[in-house]
């Protein structure tokens, strides 16, 4: 709960505009002037509480449930249990490496922007920003196809609720 309450700090550090609009003075909460020193406080805020925040602890709780996982007695010291915890374990390192690196690239590229370094004044880095965004969208349904391609009881399942028919054509 305290997370949820956090991250939307960033937002917080909106100054409070006031603009004219269809002659009437209006207040927004947000940066009328990109050249301000709040626009690059906010994009860093932004890149470690929706980032750096979230990579440290999915990374940090992921290692204590494998440190848990290796500590356990279930299943033996039997070498398919090894096995089992060794497959949990690249599973989860992909599934963090995952997010780590389709997420980075739209962000640097925002921090950047911020500060002035990264100017989307070509073809070729609007394309890269383009691309960038793609990435981060794809990780919202990387788990699954992740799980999908990893996890061998998973693909058994899945293989048994489809009708064996589409599988053959």
């Amino acid at each position: 709960m305290l997370i949820s309450i956090v991250s939307p700090f960033p937002f917080a550090v909106f100054p409070l505009q006031k603009f004219k609009y269809h002659d009437r003075e209006t207040e927004t909460c947000g940066f009328l002037e990109k050249d301000s020193p709040s626009w690059a406080a906010f994009h860093i805020t932004f890149f470690l509480s929706s980032y750096v925040v979230p990579l440290i602890l999915i990374s940090v709780l992921y290692m204590w449930m494998l440190s848990r996982l290796w500590r356990s007695s279930v299943g033996g010291r039997s070498a398919e249990s090894k096995k089992g915890k060794k497959r949990v374990t690249r599973l989860v390192v992909i599934v963090v490496a995952a997010f780590a690196s389709l997420w980075f690239p739209i962000q640097a590229i925002l921090v950047l922007k911020s500060v002035d370094i990264f100017k989307p004044d070509t073809h070729f880095k609007i394309s890269i920003q383009i691309v960038s965004h793609v990435l981060a969208y794809t990780s919202s349904c990387k788990n699954p196809l992740l799980y999908a391609f990893l996890s061998e009881i998973l693909r058994k399942a899945f293989r048994n609720l489809v009708p064996q028919e589409l599988w053959e054509t």
